[in-house]
């Protein structure tokens, strides 16, 4: 009896607690990125990178999937961890990355990582759907500018093909718009 007693209390409990999802996310630009980057004339610019808050790049949201009602799951998303790589990896494509460079203050006004994932009994859980708005403050030399940057993907397999693509593929796109926004305003 004590034995069925702690096994509800323990499916209960569990039950109450929800889950975590952990996905493998990738940091790194994919190289269709690197290639689109190629297409930037490289510049002789050296620039540090100095990110507002200067917590952005290890920011990791914990939060549900987008028009989900109902589910405790919880998936952590590393939106600052993954845009700022990418950033500064995009960046490196044109610009030398430095600490004695001219700064580049990039001050995070927005960033978002929206998504909808399916899970079922046969398959694991597959982002299908990704939504992410990246909106900053950019200061280099006398210059200063605010731009949105959006990436909407859907991924038309039901069930999705890559537990992580999309989201990848979204954070990607940002990357390729910020860095062709800062290249206009630095090539000038």
């Amino acid at each position: 009896m004590k034995i069925y007693r702690l096994a509800t209390s323990l499916l209960f409990s569990s039950l109450l607690a929800g889950c975590a999802v952990n996905l493998p996310f990738n940091n790194r630009l994919n190289y269709t990125s690197i290639k689109q980057l190629a297409e930037i004339p490289k510049t002789q610019e050296a620039i540090v990178i100095k990110w507002n808050p200067n917590t952005f790049p290890q920011r990791i949201d914990v939060q549900g999937a987008d028009s989900f009602v109902g589910s405790a799951t919880r998936t952590r998303i590393p939106t600052g961890v993954a845009l700022s790589n990418r950033i500064e990896e995009a960046l490196s494509q044109f610009v030398k990355l430095t600490q004695k460079g001219t700064p580049l203050t990039i001050t995070v006004d927005n960033a978002r990582s929206g998504f909808e994932y399916s899970a079922a009994t046969f398959n694991a859980p597959a982002i299908d759907v990704a939504n992410v708005t990246f909106t900053a403050t950019f200061e280099y030399k006398e210059e200063k500018w605010t731009k949105t940057f959006v990436s909407n993907l859907k991924d038309p397999k039901i069930g999705g093909s890559s537990q992580t693509g999309l989201l990848d593929s979204a954070w990607d796109d940002i990357a390729v718009q910020v860095a062709k926004d800062i290249a206009n305003h630095i090539n000038k």
